[in-house]
């Protein structure tokens, strides 16, 4: 029987940029763009990512994060962090190092204040979190996509591709009449207002888009070229929407999958506007669909009026690191409000 080797576990600096790239090619058979790991990694607003690699001597054999967030616990403040971007080397795969490493990072969190944790695992990992690392599940969250152009999309058939798209473009898209559109990022002080009126509608547990949050988490170096819309009336602003597509640094994988990653306003005619123009502006990109996942009930019903279907469902996988938060109702899946989904769900 071959022996388990003697693996490091250490904790994740700017320095391992590249470690984690070399591993990063070896599970997945390609690399992100360095920009977006970078930005991923080490640019956030809140620190470095607390992160650990596992090292077979020289060689990188593991890796496990989490991004930090400002969460609002019914209106109480604290740190925590999406699990993100889970790793385990091919060659060393059931040797336990995926539940060393999410322990090591779990601690290395706590110490550094975090209070709470969040993801949504795939069906592989999700055993692994459930049963061996104490998180609950406490429901799931509807991915919702609205097709554009299908014939796009490698499994329609070339001859039923113009009929497909026919079809989809008899989809309903809404109406921007009765408001101004404007492209680009608007003014901190209205962005700030206009969240803060939502965030006071929708409730609940939730992430802190604070204005300058915003403007970091959709950077020009996360390589996915998102783009602001905003809808005024008579001056104000009414409602806002961020959607972005991976370009050209992602090479060969990008695929022309549009991500709704914003839509917010409590004037739903005005939440309409901005779908209808994103759905326009990614028609003009080629995207083959826009997807997003939700389950804040405006943007839900948003999304229905302008043809958006449910697709699947995630698994909402909650871990406190802190007793302190218990009195909070963290696994009350009912007070949790999300809406992303691409590099993220925020």
């Amino acid at each position: 029987m071959k022996a388990k080797p003697e693996l490091s576990l250490h904790q994740v600096t700017v320095q391992d940029l590249d470690t984690i790239r070399a591993l990063y090619l070896d599970v997945w058979g390609y690399n992100r763009p360095r920009t977006f790991d970078q930005w991923r990694f080490f640019d956030a607003p809140y620190g470095i990512c607390p992160a650990v690699l596992a090292m077979d001597g020289e060689r990188p054999v593991g890796f496990y994060t989490v991004w930090p967030v400002k969460i609002r616990l019914t209106g109480r403040m604290v740190l925590g962090g999406q699990s993100m971007d889970t790793m385990t080397h091919p060659d060393y795969q059931g040797q336990g190092i995926f539940p060393k490493l999410a322990n090591a990072c779990y601690e290395l969190s706590a110490a550094r204040g975090y209070k709470i944790l969040y993801g949504f695992p795939n069906p592989l990992s999700y055993p692994g979190f459930i049963q061996r690392l104490e998180w609950q599940h406490t429901g799931d969250i509807t991915h919702w996509i609205r097709p554009i152009r299908p014939s796009g999309h490698p499994g329609i058939p070339s001859l039923l591709g113009p009929v497909t798209d026919l079809i989809v473009r008899c989809y309903p898209k809404g109406s921007t009449r009765q408001f101004d559109i404007s492209i680009g990022i608007p003014s901190l002080d209205m962005l700030g207002g206009q969240m803060r009126e939502w965030n006071k509608q929708i409730g609940g547990h939730q992430i802190d888009r604070t204005p300058n949050w915003l403007k970091w988490r959709y950077a020009d170096q996360s390589e996915n070229d998102y783009e602001w819309v905003c809808a005024y009336r008579q001056g104000k602003l009414s409602a806002i929407g961020v959607w972005g597509m991976q370009n050209v640094q992602w090479g060969q994988v990008a695929d022309q999958r549009a991500h709704l990653v914003e839509l917010s306003g409590i004037d739903h005619t005005a939440r309409q506007a901005i779908l209808a123009t994103v759905i326009k502006r990614a028609f003009q990109k080629s995207a083959i669909l826009i997807e997003t996942m939700t389950n804040i009930g405006e943007v839900t019903a948003t999304l229905r009026r302008a043809g958006f279907i449910r697709h699947r469902q995630a698994p909402l996988i909650i871990r406190s690191l802190d007793n302190d938060v218990a009195d909070a109702a963290v696994y009350d899946h009912d007070l949790w409000r999300f809406i992303g989904g691409d590099v993220d769900t925020f």
